[in-house]
């Protein structure tokens, strides 16, 4: 999930709060869901209402990252989107280790996935 603000509006950062609610009453079974928290209109800087220190704390207490981009001048938001594959990725790899029984004795044969690395 991506949680995308305007920091040139408060009112969009303070909604994060409820949609991140939403998100983990939906997902409640899961244990890490794949989240990153961005901060959109960068270009804006002479009308921010968002300081980066306060949405960089607030993504601190939700121990994900945070990221600031612009649509207009398409600043970061590649790295938006790499930055949550690698968190989808994370996860999967994670799940697929539980599934496979973690600390089984395995004589270095790993599978295909754990070989290869796309991001």
């Amino acid at each position: 999930f991506l949680l995308v603000f305007s920091i040139t509006e408060h009112e969009s950062f303070t909604a994060t709060v409820e949609f991140r609610e939403q998100i983990l009453r939906v997902k409640a079974e899961e244990d890490k869901i794949p989240l990153l928290v961005v901060g959109n209109k960068s270009d804006l800087e002479e009308r921010r209402q968002v300081s980066v220190d306060e949405a960089r704390g607030k993504a601190e207490e939700w121990g994900v990252q945070y990221v600031e981009t612009s649509a207009k001048t398409r600043a970061n938001v590649d790295k938006v989107f790499f930055d949550l594959m690698r968190e989808v990725r994370g996860k999967k790899m994670s799940e697929n280790k539980d599934k496979n029984g973690k600390g089984k004795n395995k004589k270095n044969k790993k599978s295909f996935k754990e070989r290869c690395c796309l991001l």
